[in-house]
């Protein structure tokens, strides 16, 4: 299993509201995606930043993801006035606790 990890900043109502979206508008075609198994939104409101992990089956289902994904991303940031800072991919080498649907995408 592989993440790719989005750091941005903003205001907190600019993130919130770039979240709103992306739950609104991305997400639903995430879940359809084929490797797709959840993402996940941390915010730092005292900082003005916010990571968003989307998590995937392998690093070519990541890949294609963002590829057909990362306009929506880059078009809800846009419109917010959020800033992406970094956009990393990462292998998940060990969880404890949390659980990945075998069935989803």
């Amino acid at each position: 299993m592989v993440t790719r990890v989005t750091t941005f900043e903003g205001k907190p109502e600019q993130i919130e509201e770039g979240v709103r979206l992306f739950t609104e508008t991305t997400l639903p075609w995430l879940r359809d995606a084929t490797g797709f198994r959840g993402w996940l939104a941390l915010h730092d409101r005292e900082h003005d930043r916010a990571i968003g992990i989307t998590f995937w089956t392998d690093e070519e289902a990541a890949d294609a993801g963002n590829e057909k994904g990362g306009p929506f991303r880059d078009e809800i940031s846009e419109n917010v006035g959020t800033r992406m800072t970094s956009f990393e991919l990462y292998e998940v080498i060990y969880t404890d606790g949390m659980t990945f649907s075998a069935s989803a995408g």
